[in-house]
């Protein structure tokens, strides 16, 4: 059975619209409200987004391409999974050559298409879809298909933040910390999340085409880095007043900035990393629904743990960070 452009609408998590250009599928995480507010490449990645169904079939075909827009990182996966099971990826970096700092090299784009054999009987397959590039699907084909039923989570996870938290580095779309968390509550994730980001008032009150059961921050490293401190605090105090006013008593769970490598070799206009942290804590303390989690401690301060060496944690680093990140909201009335 080749699923239609409907029925692969239908399978689809994680996404606000699904946008087809010349047979391609383009998976959009952002409404229009929210891409009229920034110009950013990264808009148009599909991170968190997932296609998810039951079946009968006894392979799977897909088909699309990948394009690179940000001139950040060209590496993908497309993550396949059978009943929780890790069927395989289809990717331009393998696991074993992952290595160093593997995230910055240059890796091929295009065309691709890929078969995986699936078991006997009825299923649950999951498809994961890169964080990393631009990535359209023009096919799905489930083998000797008799049906193609949906499914779907009980709950919505929103996550808004920078890099990290769209997912870079992991190898595995289906590794990054907020893919983890939103399958361990069992929610579906929404990931608002950009490459560069920095607080954002107005992309707090934009209509984000979502109700939110439960929500995830996490910005800092960027504003550290480009802010003073009065356009960060009042950016910051801004983006969660807004929060707060567009979730009402949706409760929050704001990560403050993970270790990085030059977190100590200097102090920016912004002030230095600890005090940028603790002006995040302070900004949100007159709220009780936003719970503060602090992110240094979250993953090991050892450029190992990072697919770049200093900043954005690999699949170990994001396993680390994810667990941590669950040990606290479980601490709480969620």
């Amino acid at each position: 059975m080749k699923l239609t452009q409907d029925q692969i609408r239908e399978v689809t998590q994680g996404a606000v619209s699904v946008m087809e250009t010349d047979g391609y599928l383009r998976f959009l995480r952002f409404t229009e409200e929210e891409c009229a507010l920034i110009r950013n490449p990264n808009l148009y990645y599909p991170a968190g987004v997932q296609l998810v169904f039951r079946t009968d079939g006894t392979s799977l075909q897909l088909c699309g391409r990948t394009m690179e827009k940000s001139g950040i990182r060209s590496y993908y996966a497309f993550d396949i999974y059978e009943n929780d099971s890790f069927l395989g990826s289809v990717t331009n970096l393998h696991d074993a050559d992952a290595v160093g700092a593997y995230a910055c090299s240059v890796y091929p784009l295009g065309e691709f298409s890929a078969v995986f054999p699936l078991h006997p009987g009825e299923k649950q397959i999951r498809i994961l879809l890169p964080h990393s590039v631009l990535a359209e699907i023009s096919e799905l084909t489930i083998a000797d298909a008799t049906y193609i039923t949906p499914v779907r989570r009980t709950r919505t996870l929103a996550a808004y933040g920078d890099s990290i938290t769209q997912g870079y580095d992991a190898l595995h779309p289906s590794h990054a910390y907020a893919v983890r968390i939103a399958d361990a509550l069992g929610a579906e994730l929404f990931n608002k999340s950009l490459g560069g980001a920095c607080f954002s008032p107005a992309m707090a009150a934009a209509d984000s085409g979502i109700q939110a059961d439960v929500i995830l921050t996490a910005y800092g490293t960027n504003d550290w880095s480009c802010c003073d401190r009065t356009t960060f605090t009042d950016n910051a105090a801004g983006f969660f007043e807004n929060l707060v006013l567009h979730y009402p008593n949706v409760p929050i769970y704001t990560i403050t900035p993970i270790w990085r490598k030059d977190h100590r070799e200097k102090t920016t206009s912004c002030g230095t990393f600890a005090e940028l942290e603790e002006m995040i804590c302070t900004i949100c303390r007159p709220y009780p629904q936003i719970h503060i989690i602090r992110g240094m401690p979250l993953v090991p301060h050892d450029e190992t743990f990072f697919g770049d060496l200093r900043l954005h944690p690999n699949d170990r680093g994001f396993a680390a960070y994810a667990d941590a990140c669950l040990a606290q909201i479980a601490k709480t009335d969620f």
